[in-house]
């Protein structure tokens, strides 16, 4: 469903207006996840694989008003790009944070207070699709496509710089059967997974470093495990590398702001290992 982002002359009409669009559209996906159905879900993922840069927020803002995106970026950036945003087309408007040294209150008498201390807010901006612009064709992005020649040794030399410790084993010590194990600060993979298969678990096994070390006793070895699959799942389909996707519905939370919160955690830690690698091959 496209949805219209209403006309409102109020700055913060228009903020709580988009707020109350990423609520509706967070408690829609959780009825999809309550009756069992996942695709809204890997949706939302896959769209993080593409757009890594911005929020599960305002991922979903994007694609509530306009479905099938397939490159965002603001006005500045595809002018930089070479190419315009054509004549009558309508910005996507997603939410910027905005962070203050501080803000003016009016008090009950009408004098103005300045409290000291950052101020959090945020401000409407607006951003296209590719397919809203014309002009220089955009660089491909680097994908593999399946091939991790070049993608593995980068994820090894990421994983050795972030300081964790990496081994190869026959077997993984404490789990019979298992590809990878990540024991805070060492990561032991099998030496017996072909490329594909390496990354993808090394990815997995990174994303536990990230997101859950020092954190095992707040969530379950479940939900650890679902979202250390999520982020592998959103590098993995960045680069074009095979990966199943796995049952995300384990994510499920009654809060849709809890639920929200976690999409954010995978996503913001997908993106830091796509940027990592990112950058080691434009060094390359």
């Amino acid at each position: 469903m496209t949805v219209q982002t209403p006309v409102l002359s109020n700055p913060n009409e228009k903020v709580k207006a988009l707020k109350a669009s990423i609520e509706e559209s967070a408690n829609e996906l959780l009825r999809q996840m309550e009756d069992g159905k996942s695709e809204a879900l890997v949706r939302y993922l896959e769209y993080a694989a593409k757009f890594h840069e911005y929020s599960i927020r305002n991922i979903m803002l994007a694609i509530w008003q306009r479905p099938g995106l397939t490159q965002i970026a603001g006005l500045r950036r595809w002018n930089e790009l070479g190419r315009r945003v054509k004549k009558g087309e309508k910005g996507i408007a997603i939410l910027a944070p905005v962070t203050l040294a501080s803000r003016i209150e009016i008090d009950k008498d009408g004098s103005v207070i300045e409290i000291s201390g950052p101020v959090r807010w945020f401000k409407v901006v607006y951003v296209f699709d590719i397919s809203q612009t014309e002009g220089e064709p955009v660089p491909e992005m680097t994908h593999a496509t399946g091939d991790v020649s070049t993608l593995y040794p980068e994820l090894v030399k990421l994983v050795q710089e972030s300081g964790i410790t990496l081994e190869f084993a026959e077997e993984v010590p404490g789990s019979i059967g298992a590809f990878g194990i990540s024991l805070g600060g060492r990561i032991v993979l099998r030496k017996d997974l072909g490329p594909a298969d390496a990354f993808r678990v090394l990815v997995h096994e990174f994303a536990h470093e990230r997101l859950h070390k020092g954190s095992e006793e707040k969530e379950s070895k479940t939900i650890r495990e679902t979202e250390a699959d999520a982020t592998a799942f959103i590098v993995c389909r960045h680069f074009g590398v095979t990966c199943d996707s796995s049952d995300y519905l384990l994510l499920y939370d009654s809060n849709p702001k809890v639920l929200l919160d976690r999409l954010e955690q995978i996503r913001g830690t997908a993106c830091r290992i796509i940027e990592g690698l990112e950058r080691s091959l434009e060094v390359e």
